[in-house]
C-alpha cells in the first residue's frame, strides 16, 4: 500500500531515500522487526548527530547521521505499509521523534554559535511551520484521491486506533503530537483553508512545496555541516526558508486558485 495512487505519484525533493527503503523493507517485511524499531534507530541517529555537532568533530559522520535519520524514517512507514497494517501509534510516535531530533540538532548549532535564545525559538516555530506547510498540502492531496488516510488534517479526533495498536502509547503519543503540532496544523489551515476546495493538489505544485519537506531540510543541513557552512543554517532557515513558504502558499492562491 502506497501513499498516493500510481497515477498521482509526483516527484518529492524530500523523499529521496525512499528508493533504498524499499530495498531495505523487501528483505525484512517477513521478519519481526517492527517499523518501531527503526523510528527508534531514526531518533538515535538524530541525537548522535546532534551530540558530534556540539562537540565540532566528525563532519563526515555527522552528514552520513542525518541522512541515516532519514532513511529510517522512510523505512518505518513503507514497512508498516508492506504489511498493510498501519498505526496510529507508529504515526505519532514517528512525528514527536522528528521534533526531538529537529529541536536538538538545532539546539547543537545554537550553542555552537552562540546564538541569542529568542533566535533559536524563533528558528524552531518556523522551521517546522515549513514542514508543516508541506505536510499540509500532501495530507490534503492523500485524501482527495484515496491515498493513505493515515495522517488527518485535524488529528484532535481519532474516532477509533487499530485493533495491534496499544491504546496507552497511542494516547501518549498522540497527545505530545497535539501539544507540538496542534496549533501548527491550525494556522496553515487558516492561511490556505480554500485548498479543500480544490479537486485535486496538482502534481507540480506538490513537486515545488517538497523543497519544504523534513527530508529536504535535513539534506540542506546535513551538506552545509559536511562542507563547513553550518553556521548559516540558521539564517537560511529562519529568514529565506520562511520566505519561500510564503511564496509556496501564494503560488497555490494565484496559479491552482479554487472557483468560486
Amino acid at each position: 500500500m502506497d501513499k498516493l495512487p500510481p497515477q498521482e505519484k509526483f516527484f518529492d525533493f524530500s523523499d529521496y531515500s525512499r528508493p533504498f527503503s524499499r530495498l531495505l523493507v523487501q528483505a525484512i517485511k517477513k521478519t519481526k522487526i517492527s517499523p518501531l524499531t527503526f523510528t527508534t534507530l531514526s531518533l538515535v541517529c538524530g541525537i548522535v548527530a546532534s551530540l558530534l555537532i556540539y562537540l565540532n568533530k566528525f563532519r563526515l559522520v555527522i552528514s552520513v547521521l542525518i541522512i541515516l535519520k532519514s532513511f529510517f524514517d522512510a523505512v518505518d512507514g513503507e514497512l508498516a505499509r508492506a504489511r498493510n497494517r498501519p498505526s496510529y501509534v507508529g504515526r505519532f510516535y514517528d512525528s514527536v521523534v522528528d521534533f526531538i531530533v529537529n529541536v536538538s540538532i538545532l539546539f547543537s548549532l545554537y550553542l555552537k554559535f552562540n546564538e541569542p535564545f529568542l533566535k533559536f525559538i524563533l528558528l524552531i516555530i518556523l522551521f517546522h511551520l515549513q514542514g508543516s506547510i508541506y505536510n499540509y498540502y500532501y495530507v490534503l492531496k492523500r485524501h482527495k484521491v484515496g491515498g493513505d488516510l493515515t495522517s488527518k488534517i485535524n488529528e484532535k479526533k481519532i474516532d477509533s486506533i487499530y485493533p495491534y495498536d496499544n491504546p496507552f502509547w497511542f494516547k501518549v503519543f498522540h497527545q505530545l503530537y497535539l501539544w507540538i503540532y496542534s496549533w501548527q496544523d491550525e494556522l496553515i489551515h487558516k492561511l490556505d483553508k480554500k485548498a479543500e476546495r480544490l479537486p485535486n493538489i496538482p502534481n507540480s505544485f506538490m513537486t515545488i512545496t517538497s523543497l519544504l519537506g523534513l527530508g529536504t531540510q535535513l539534506l540542506i543541513i546535513s551538506f552545509l555541516i559536511l562542507i563547513g557552512y553550518e553556521n548559516l543554517i540558521f539564517d537560511l532557515f529562519l529568514i529565506y526558508y520562511s520566505i519561500f513558504g510564503i511564496i509556496v502558499i501564494l503560488l497555490r492562491k494565484i496559479f491552482w486558485s479554487v472557483k468560486e
